[in-house]
């Protein structure tokens, strides 16, 4: 009997029926890649290499991806002895084979080794809950289309379509390119980031007006394209989480194709990149309004506002991007619910008091009464006032005491002189406030 180093060995062909000519070892030897451990590559790997050569004149396979090991949370290596070691089944019951999948090959680099953290297993199933989720909500939107509605014509196609092509065009390219050189983890993250931020975040919200609009063919135009778009996002991440996406693939209206016929997505095509799916003026459209919509809902976030309360905003942008914020303008308006848009208006008075931000080649200002509730936030303000007062004399109790200025240690004087001067300025600012709203009220 063979013993276990060289029945190993004998892996790559023994198995298929070798020395016969079986169907199995025509069609599966030799393979392309090996997936092993850095720990054994020279006892297995190795083996296998010289074996096959001596026995059937062939290299067994053409490439060798040595991943790292999975250790414990601590970094301690998975033994018995330890009884740190993991059982796959239990992890698979809580969080599903698709998320251990997903955090195994995203959270692994060729040659290092990754730490086992169940929060990594959590934001791998939040993941799969945000896909699914938006797949729901693709299919419960969908009409008696079974795939064959024809193909968007140019004209058709609104600049939020434009982008998303483009976007899952680059994606398309990147995690091919990534793939082929075996930075699963690179390209597991560029998946994550087009379907999580791209198509979930924003080319969903960018279409819901038009969806429930009174527009029949541009509705059934936002149904193609949704379904189109999620059918190529399931091919990319296909890979990584081969269950969920198969089970999404399912429910989607499918075109029969003679090369597919029993409607699988394991047997689908993968997506390729196309110079005719590049779209980069309305890129930069929807780009820079995004970029005014976030900093927007950013300043929204700081003072509490509610998206519901309508704001004014006033944007200065530099001449020569003037028509770029215009073309966006439909977006911003929507997105962040504002009631009106001024572009390089003369509003010296409504600037004196406002909250700004700035993005690129623009300047935000957001009037504050369209902002804030000037009552809730006058007794904030006041209740922020007494705080303040109270620290200020603490610190100035302690710096009028001799014995703590004689007996403690120069730093702790100094800390407490910095406090002080601190706190003041800090006071000074908060009553400032106080007397711009109690003109408003």
């Amino acid at each position: 009997m063979l013993d276990t180093w060289f029945s190993s060995a004998l892996w790559p062909f023994s198995t298929l029926g070798w020395p016969e000519k079986t169907p199995d070892y025509e069609y599966f030897f030799p393979t392309d890649v090996l997936v092993t451990g850095y720990d054994i590559i020279f006892f297995w790997v190795v083996r296998m290499v010289f074996s096959s050569l001596e026995a059937t004149g062939i290299l067994p396979f053409d490439h060798v991806y040595v991943h790292g090991l999975v250790r414990d949370a601590e970094g301690r290596k998975m033994s018995k002895s330890l009884g740190n070691g993991i059982d796959p089944l239990e992890i698979i019951d809580e969080y599903g084979a698709d998320a251990l999948r997903f955090m195994l090959t995203t959270g692994i680099t060729p040659g290092n080794d990754m730490r086992f953290q169940k929060d990594k297993l959590e934001a791998s199933r939040n993941f799969a809950n945000k896909l699914w989720n938006a797949s729901r909500f693709v299919i419960m939107n969908l009409k008696n289309e079974d795939g064959t509605f024809k193909t968007m014509k140019e004209g058709a196609l609104r600049n939020e379509d434009k982008w998303i092509l483009h976007r899952i065009n680059e994606a398309a390219k990147d995690v091919t390119k990534m793939m082929d050189k075996f930075d699963l983890a690179l390209a597991g993250q560029r998946v994550y980031e087009l379907i999580w931020n791209e198509f979930c975040d924003w080319y969903i919200e960018l279409v819901k007006e038009r969806l429930y609009g009174e527009d029949e063919k541009d509705k059934e135009n936002v149904r193609f394209m949704l379904v189109a778009c999620l059918k190529d996002l399931l091919r990319l991440l296909h890979p990584f989480m081969p269950f969920i996406t198969e089970e999404i693939w399912s429910y989607l209206p499918l075109k029969e194709s003679k090369d597919n016929s029993y409607g699988f997505l394991i047997s689908d095509r993968w997506p390729e990149s196309s110079k005719e799916m590049e779209y980069k003026e309305a890129v930069e459209v929807l780009e820079r309004a995004m970029e005014i919509i976030k900093a927007v809902r950013n300043i929204r976030s700081e003072v509490n506002a509610p998206m519901s309360k309508k704001l004014t905003l006033i944007l200065d942008v530099k001449k020569n991007d003037e028509e770029l914020v215009k073309a966006g303008l439909s977006y911003i308006k929507r997105l962040t619910n504002a009631g009106d848009i001024k572009i390089n208006k003369e509003m010296k008075e409504a600037l004196e008091d406002v909250m700004s931000t700035v993005v690129t080649d623009t300047n935000i200002y957001i009037p504050k009464e369209d902002l804030i509730d000037y009552k809730e936030e006058y007794e904030r303000l006041l209740k922020e006032k007494e705080k303040l007062v109270s620290e200020v004399e603490r610190v100035n109790l302690k710096l009028s005491n001799k014995a703590f200025l004689e007996k403690a240690p120069p730093h702790l004087v100094s800390e407490e002189k910095e406090k002080e001067a601190k706190y003041k300025n800090m006071l000074d600012k908060l009553v400032e406030s106080i007397t711009l709203i109690e003109r408003k009220l």
